[in-house]
Formats: C-alpha cells, structure tokens, sequence
C-alpha cells in the first residue's frame, strides 16, 4: 500500500468485534478475562490497552518497523529508548540537539553514569573519532532543532553497525511522510507526536519505534515497567491526526 493510502487508513475498520469505523476509546484501566487463565490480550492498560495497540501498530507500519511504542510525551519516548543503557555507557549525540533532550542526558543520566559526547553531526570524522571502546548509541536529530543541520542517517547507521552500537534518530521534524530512518540502517526512530504526527496542538505524546524484535522487546519492557505510556483518548486523538 502507497504510504498516502497508509495514513487514509490509520484507525479505520479496526474493531471486528463491533464494526466501528473510527477505533473506539477504550476507556478502562482493566479488563475482564473470559476464564481463569484466560487473557483476551489485554489485562491492564499500562501494558496494553486496545486504541493504543492500534495506534502503535500503525505508526510501526508508517515507519517500517518491526513495533512502535506510544509514550506520555516526547521526552518520555526519549527517556524511555535511554533507559536501554547502563552505567558506565557512553552516548554520541547531536550538539544541536532539542533542549530537552540535553537537560536529561547532561543533568539526569549523567547521574546515573551515562556519560554523552556531543558533536556536530554534520561531520563524520568528529562522530567517528567521538566513539570510545565504551559507546553503545550514537543519536542524532536531523534536521536537528533549532539549527536545522542535517545529518546522513545511511553514513552514520552504517558507522555505528560498524562499531556494533545502535543508531537512534529523532524524526520529529521530517515524519514518516518525508523520511524513514529505518530504511536507511537506523535502528530506533523517536518522534515527539505532539508535533506534527498529532498536528491539531491538543495532545502530548511521544512514539519510539524500533526496526528489530531484540530492541523492540527491551523498549516495550521499559515501556511497562516505568509506566509512562500513553492514555487512550490521546491515542484515538493522535489516530485522528
């Protein structure tokens, strides 16, 4: 299907069990379960609740990925995809990066110590000479924000695969309608949804999603663990946009 003909179709014709055009809010915490033992996939809503099932199944698919993520606000997606790394890593990421972003690596991981190089993504040599025996990620924006840089996703993917790390890229800016980071050897697309994947300023959300089973499994575990998940009213109103 022809990416236009993706977006026409987000949240449509999803409900089999009542038919409903529009995906319904599913407005409850918890769910019932048919039997002892028995699950209708859904248990409780921090885990995984049904609008929101739809809603992350669909920005996966608008960004060829393996599974998509739905997070309470774009710095929870970012902190979310951090949160895969441990003491003692050691993070390249762009200069130019969203301020936010800069405030939890500089004054929150660091804390925990995860250390960040900063460079000009821009610039290959300054990213590859940026990786230490320690590196597990190199992140980057582009266009960055506010400075709008543009990095090479396929370079800098191909750069970090060499040195076995994992290539993150904020998409907020361009979206799945003018650019796919997975497609170009990225492994984690992060969004802030409350952008222009929402486009109508009245939801906060934040969407993560990844290109590997391995990676998605680690993001969906923190997803629950931490519990920062996105509510279903915002999700039917992220569908709509």
């Amino acid at each position: 299907m022809e990416f236009c003909s993706k977006v026409a179709h987000v949240g449509l014709c999803t409900d089999a069990k009542t038919g409903a055009i529009s995906t319904p809010i599913y407005q409850s915490a918890t769910f019932r379960h048919p039997g002892l033992g028995q699950s209708t996939g859904f248990d409780y809503s921090r885990t995984q609740n049904p609008t929101r099932k739809v809603l992350e199944e669909a920005v996966a698919d608008l960004e060829n990925g393996i599974a998509g993520f739905a997070f309470s606000s774009g710095m929870a997606a970012v902190s979310g995809v951090l949160m895969i790394y441990s003491s003692g890593d050691h993070l390249v990421v762009v200069e130019d990066c969203y301020g936010g972003t800069y405030r939890i690596l500089d004054k929150v991981f660091a804390r925990f110590g995860i250390t960040t190089t900063f460079v000009d993504s821009s610039d290959m040599t300054e990213i590859a000479q940026a990786i230490t025996q320690d590196t597990k990620a190199i992140l980057v924006e582009t266009p960055t924000n506010p400075l709008m840089k543009i990095a090479d996703i396929r370079q800098i993917a191909a750069l970090a695969h060499q040195h076995k790390l994992h290539c993150i890229v904020d998409n907020t800016f361009l979206t799945p309608y003018f650019q796919r980071p997975l497609e170009l050897g990225a492994d984690i697309v992060i969004h802030s949804g409350t952008k222009y994947l929402s486009g109508h300023n009245d939801v906060l959300c934040g969407i993560v999603v990844a290109r590997e089973a391995e990676l998605a499994e680690k993001i969906r575990f923190i997803q629950n663990a931490t519990g920062a998940v996105l509510g279903p009213q915002d999700c039917w109103l992220l569908l709509r946009g």
